[in-house]
């Protein structure tokens, strides 16, 4: 069974995530906060990270930039999620995350991107 980490601030966002994907068979860990984030990732060790930009009094491009800098975690394929900022900016701030989904989110699109990203 595939494992996904999904960070974002929202515990209603986080739980459309979670009710979205493990109707998918994928098992998924919730994370309100990316302060624990490598120590999540250490022991629930996921196939994929779904990552929000905005959040609670962290950013996520910093913690994306954490992940690619960590041989650890550089491997793990990141799906970055903003209501606020869309495709364009984010390649503009060539963060060069494997997916980008923008909010509100379709659940098709949700369920294909990871699909993508987990297939092997």
């Amino acid at each position: 069974m595939k494992r996904i980490l999904v960070v974002d601030d929202d515990p209603d966002i986080l739980e459309v995530f979670q009710m979205a994907l493990e109707t998918e068979r994928y098992r998924v860990y919730p994370l309100l906060s990316p302060r624990f984030i490598f120590k999540t990732i250490k022991e629930f060790s996921p196939d994929l990270i779904i990552l929000d930009i905005m959040l609670n009094g962290m950013d996520g491009r910093a913690v994306f930039r954490e992940l690619k800098l960590n041989p650890e975690t550089e491997n793990i394929p990141v799906i970055m999620a903003s209501a606020r900022y869309d495709e364009n900016y984010i390649i503009s701030q060539r963060l060069n995350p494997d997916d980008y989904l923008e909010k509100p989110f379709n659940i098709t699109d949700l369920l294909q991107k990871v699909n993508k990203l987990t297939a092997n």
